[in-house]
């Protein structure tokens, strides 16, 4: 395991604590400054509380981690209209309305019913459809798909 997905994985078992999901997590480092960016989410609604207690909580540990001070932490919610960045994130999202485009172009949208590591199964205004994780080439939170 790197270095990296060890501190990611320290990091999403602190928010976890704080009922807290860690959608994104990424460290860069440009000419001396250290730059740290956690993306958080909260099935129920992540506003600005949600995202001061998670920087709270990411910032001392990587007080620790990096010294402190000798970083810069952004804090942010996903958003309505999220990009989907990996198959995992599929699993946090379950509940929320997608736009996911396959690979032959077709476009499905509906609500992310479930996510087993291999398929996605979206319901949609036709019914549940099981999709492959292998044949989705984009996905998208679509806030529009919900209370329908």
């Amino acid at each position: 395991m790197t270095e990296s997905q060890e501190l990611y994985n320290d990091i999403a078992a602190l928010v976890k604590g704080a009922d807290l999901e860690l959608v994104d997590f990424g460290v860069s480092r440009h000419k001396g400054s250290t730059q740290v960016r956690a993306v958080v989410y909260r099935a129920g609604g992540t506003g600005i509380d949600e995202c001061s207690k998670a920087h709270k909580l990411i910032q001392a540990r990587l007080d620790v981690v990096f010294g402190e001070g000798d970083f810069q932490l952004e804090t942010a919610s996903p958003g309505i209209d999220r990009t989907l960045a990996s198959p995992r994130e599929y699993g946090v999202f379950t509940g929320r309305g997608v736009r996911i485009v396959l690979d032959d172009e077709d476009v499905i949208e509906g609500i992310l019913a479930s996510f087993d590591g291999v398929s996605v199964v979206l319901t949609t205004a036709d019914g549940d459809r099981i999709i492959p994780i292998e044949r989705i080439r984009k996905g998208k939170l679509d806030y529009s798909q919900e209370g329908r």
